[in-house]
């Protein structure tokens, strides 16, 4: 299946993709990338070709962890806007409340780029860290059952 990641004229990229807000108390399942310690983000990736954003989640987490994804549900769309490789970029991202009935034992590597790191960051110290998409704060905040819509242009933090 392809990534519905899509070159645009010029050298831009359009993108897909969904993500998991995986919440066990106070903490929240962020993802690590080693080569990339500024850059923390949610467990997900690309929808495919022919795949709903629902179907993405659950196979995203399942790529990631290896465990089942139990209930998702939508809380929020994020348009986002910002330079990838010096061009403009758009990725419209699907945001899901995921309650797995098993959890991740973390730190552990992710199980499908071993660049990547699954850590459990205390909500406490969200604020100390930038976790994308920017929005994150507000996004935790949806109530349960409800479905916001956010835009988020990062080429104005340049």
């Amino acid at each position: 299946m392809t990534d519905l990641r899509l070159p645009l004229p010029g050298g831009g990229l359009l993108a897909l993709r969904v993500a998991l807000l995986c919440l066990d108390g106070g903490r929240l399942l962020t993802c690590w990338d080693h080569r990339y310690p500024d850059f923390l983000a949610l467990p997900g990736g690309a929808v495919q070709a022919g795949e709903s954003s629902e179907a993405a989640a659950r196979r995203e987490w399942h790529e990631e962890t290896g465990l089942g994804a139990g209930e998702v549900q939508l809380a929020g769309v994020v348009e986002n806007f910002f330079d990838w490789e010096g061009a403009p970029a758009h990725e419209l991202g699907f945001y899901y409340r995921i309650s797995p009935s098993a959890l991740p034992v973390a730190p552990c590597p992710v199980r499908d780029n071993p660049d990547v790191e699954l850590r459990w960051l205390p909500l406490s110290e969200l604020g100390e860290h930038t976790v994308y998409p920017l929005c994150l704060p507000e996004l935790l905040r949806v109530p349960t059952g409800q479905v916001r819509h956010f835009v988020v242009d990062e080429r104005s933090r340049a």
